[in-house]
């Protein structure tokens, strides 16, 4: 083995453009594989995120009638012992209860449904709610009236303000009038439309006195660590950690046309990749014909200097083990640049396109997937297509002669 390693490490030196050639097809093919199948997963995790992440939850603990009319009557008592205990589960990374309902919004000359949220701040995810907070802040110096916080477009349609005064009347708990002033103490960004033409935040605390819900809560969500598990967590805490009176829920059972939708564009994905390993399969094949054909008369030479076949042959795999691996490392370092940049400045559609995903309830923008299982994925497929395509070479060495005529 260390003769053929140090043959394989010359013989790359020796030719450095055919090196450079076959390295730079790998490259290409890994580079475009992480940028497209980023882009992909990064939309799927972003519709997840604006809709699932920091709204209805991963998890969702409620009476097994809430969803989807998410009736504040059918709220569940506080149980704060269980909410320790799920706290304390090291599969679990967040527990935030949340109290919601609908209500009437009123400033001086419009008016507007909204459904309110009421959010324990203190609990939840402080940079989810930062990252989409556009204006104002979350610790307002109010003494009496209630802080709110409204989605973007909802204030726009109100025409109010930060320190506006807004009328809020609706249905509270069990029948109660849910009315009040509420100070605008924010807007907020959260990504789909239509939910911020409709979202009213207020403290947790202030949603129960708003509604008269004391000591109530209208749903628990849970966020795990490993957030693709949520369907088969959910049921084995259903289990292990009952709650009387509430079921247990994860997003794709109570979002099934969005996990279908995804699914369904991710084949349409992965066929474009199997197309693009197909393009470059014979492309990088090509080039080992080429290099086999080239080469011919040098392994013939080896051969009848004493040189094993099978010491040639793994000289061969190793060349292209190690060209695989460089060409790996620069396609590695230009998709995950790519990908890091697109993340922090994520492109922004314009026009019909825009409009298109707006209706469809996402904000128009197109920001890449981090997550490393994509790179290592491809890099491992890559490499196998590599090594694949470079038994051309070995059977070339095995069919060559010891006299070359």
């Amino acid at each position: 083995m260390s003769l053929s390693l140090t043959m394989a490490w010359r013989n790359l030196g020796r030719n450095r453009r055919r090196s450079a050639i076959t390295g730079s097809a790998v490259a290409f093919a890994l580079f475009f594989a992480i940028s497209l199948r980023s882009f992909q997963l990064g939309i799927y995790e972003h519709m997840v995120d604006t809709l699932v992440g920091g709204i209805s939850g991963y998890i969702q603990v409620s009476d097994s009638a809430y969803w989807p009319a998410q009736n504040i009557d059918l709220a569940i008592p506080e149980n704060p012992r269980w909410k320790k205990t799920l706290e304390n589960d090291n599969r679990i990374k967040s527990v935030r209860p949340r109290l919601s309902g609908f209500a009437l919004l009123s400033s001086e000359k419009e008016s507007s449904v909204a459904r309110w949220m009421g959010v324990d701040f203190e609990q939840e995810d402080t940079a989810f709610w930062k990252n989409r907070l556009r204006s104002g802040n979350f610790n307002p110096n109010l003494k009496k009236n209630m802080p709110v916080w409204l989605g973007k477009r909802l204030a726009e349609g109100l025409n109010v303000d930060i320190g506006d005064t807004i009328v809020g009347l609706g249905q509270g708990y069990q029948g109660s009038m849910a009315n009040d002033l509420l100070i605008v103490a924010g807007t907020l960004a959260l990504g789909n439309p239509e939910l911020e033409k409709r979202a009213a935040v207020l403290k947790f605390k202030d949603a129960q006195e708003f509604s008269g819900a004391y000591g109530m809560w209208g749903s628990v969500l849970i966020t795990p660590y490993e957030k693709e598990k949520s369907l088969s967590l959910s049921s084995q805490l259903s289990s292990e950690l009952k709650l009387e009176g509430a079921s247990w829920s994860s997003w794709e059972e109570r979002m099934p046309e969005l996990k279908q939708l995804i699914q369904a564009d991710s084949a349409g994905g992965v066929i474009v990749l199997f197309i693009l390993y197909t393009v470059i399969s014979f492309g990088l094949l090509g080039t080992m014909i080429m290099l086999a054909s080239e080469r011919r008369r040098e392994f013939t030479m080896q051969i009848a200097l004493g040189v094993k076949r099978s010491i040639l042959a793994k000289m061969v795999l190793i060349e292209a083990f190690f060209v695989g691996v460089f060409g790996s490392i620069v396609g590695i370092i230009l998709g995950r640049s790519l990908a890091y940049y697109l993340h922090l400045n994520p492109p922004r559609l314009i026009g019909d396109a825009a409009l298109a995903m707006e209706n469809m309830g996402w904000e128009p923008i197109l920001p890449p997937s981090l997550d490393w299982s994509i790179t290592f994925t491809h890099t491992a497929i890559v490499i196998c297509i590599v090594l694949l395509v470079s038994l051309w070479p070995v059977l070339t060495v095995y069919k060559s002669s010891a006299i070359n005529r």
